[in-house]
C-alpha cells in the first residue's frame, strides 16, 4: 500500500481530468509497497545527539549508510516534498534539479527537470553533477541502486506521521549544514501542533464529531488509520469513520451513509480543471443527501497540497482541518482559513 506521499504529490498537482486522476491514483497505489505506518529501519531511541559537522556518516530512512564529506552545494531532489523543504531551509540556490511535479514554491518550477515521480532520467541527473540526491522509498528498487552504482550520494526520506515530517526537516538541515534554520522551522511546527492538541486532548468521544476525509470520488477513497490525515483528524478532535482500514481504502456509499459523518473534508485544487471533483461529488450526490454533514452544511474542501505533502506546510492543513472539525475551539483558524483556497504561507 502506498504511503501518503504518492497521493499527496498527485493531489498537490491538481486533477487534470476524472479519468487521468483515477489512473494516476491507481498507478501510484500499485507503484510500490511503501509501508504506511511501518517503523523506520533506523532506531534512534536513546542515541546521543547527532553530529552536525562534516564529514558525517549517516543512515537514511531505508537503513542505508552514506558518508557526506562536506556541505552539499549541488542538490538534486527526486520528490516535491524534498524540494519544498530545501527551499524552506533557504537552499533554493543549491537545488540544481528537481521533478516535473515540483510545483512549490514557484521558483521550483524553473529548475532543470530530471523526469517525473518514478521515471527518473538518470542521464539528466548525471549531467547535473550533484553532490547529494534526496530520494524517497519509491526509488529504492531501481533508481537508488542505479545512482549508487554511478557513485552518487543518495539519501532517502520516508516520513509516515507529523513527528517524522519534522524529523525530515531536521535531517535535511543536518545534511546540508542548515541545522539552525531547520531547528527554527521544527520549533514553529511543534508549537502550532501543541496549540491544537492542548485544546482537543481531553475531549470526550461525545464531543468528537464523526469525520470523513475524501481523497477521490471514483472510487470513493479515504485515508486509513496509519496515515497523517487520520492522525490530524484525531488530533484535531474528530473521529474518523475509517477505524480499521489502513492505507487508502475505498468506501462504498452505503458504508458512508451508515457511518453518517458529521463533517466531510474533501481534497480540492482549484488551480486545475476538475480539481474540486471530490467536493462537488459529496455536495451533489443524491444518495448522500441525508448524511449529517450535508444536512448541516459541513462539507468542506481543503487544498490537497496542505494535507498530502510531508512538508512544513502540512501544519496549515492541520490548522484548517481543526477549524472545520471544531470551529468553536479554533475561531482564529476559521478566520484565517475558512473559505480560502490559497497554498501560500
Amino acid at each position: 500500500m502506498p504511503k501518503f506521499r504518492q497521493l499527496r504529490n498527485f493531489f498537490g498537482l491538481g486533477v487534470i481530468s476524472k479519468t487521468l486522476g483515477l489512473l494516476l491514483i491507481l498507478v501510484l497505489t500499485a507503484s510500490s509497497v511503501l509501508g504506511i505506518g511501518c517503523a523506520k529501519t533506523a532506531d534512534t531511541t536513546g542515541v546521543a545527539p547527532l553530529s552536525t559537522t562534516f564529514p558525517m556518516t549517516v543512515s537514511d530512512d531505508l537503513g542505508r549508510t552514506i558518508t557526506i564529506d562536506k556541505a552539499p552545494q549541488r542538490i538534486v531532489s527526486l520528490a516535491p516534498s524534498n524540494t519544498e523543504i530545501l527551499f524552506d531551509l533557504g537552499l533554493g540556490d543549491r537545488v540544481v534539479g528537481d521533478t516535473l511535479y515540483c510545483d512549490y514554491p514557484e521558483a521550483a518550477k524553473s529548475k532543470p527537470k530530471i523526469g517525473g515521480y518514478s521515471d527518473i532520467d538518470i542521464e539528466k541527473v548525471v549531467s547535473l553533477t550533484p553532490d547529494l540526491i534526496l530520494a524517497e522509498d519509491i526509488h529504492k528498487a531501481e533508481v537508488i541502486p542505479a545512482l549508487e552504482r554511478l557513485g552518487f550520494k543518495v539519501y532517502a526520506l520516508v516520513p509516515h506521521n507529523l513527528t517524522e515530517i519534522t524529523d525530515s526537516v531536521s535531517t535535511i538541515g543536518r545534511l546540508t549544514g542548515t541545522s539552525k534554520e531547520a531547528k527554527s522551522i521544527v520549533a514553529d511546527m511543534q508549537k502550532r501542533i501543541k496549540a491544537i492538541t492542548d485544546k482537543t486532548l481531553n475531549l470526550t468521544d461525545a464531543q468528537k464529531p464523526r469525520v470523513l476525509y475524501v481523497l477521490w470520488q471514483e472510487p470513493l477513497m479515504s485515508s486509513g488509520t496509519d496515515t497523517p490525515i487520520y492522525e490530524m483528524i484525531t488530533k484535531a478532535g474528530g473521529n474518523s469513520i475509517v477505524q480499521t482500514q489502513t492505507g487508502f481504502p475505498t468506501l462504498s456509499l452505503e458504508s458512508v451513509i451508515d457511518a453518517n459523518p458529521q463533517v466531510v473534508i474533501c481534497n480540492v485544487d482549484y488551480a486545475f480543471p476538475g480539481g474540486d471533483a471530490p467536493l462537488v461529488f459529496v455536495q451533489t450526490e443524491p444518495r448522500l443527501k441525508t448524511i449529517a454533514a450535508r444536512v448541516s452544511g459541513k462539507v468542506f474542501g481543503i487544498n490537497a497540497s496542505l494535507t498530502n505533502r510531508p512538508v512544513p506546510r502540512i501544519i496549515q492543513g492541520f490548522e484548517w482541518m481543526a477549524a472545520m472539525i471544531h470551529p468553536e475551539l479554533f475561531p482564529q483558524f476559521v478566520t484565517k482559513y475558512m473559505g480560502t483556497t490559497t497554498t501560500s504561507k
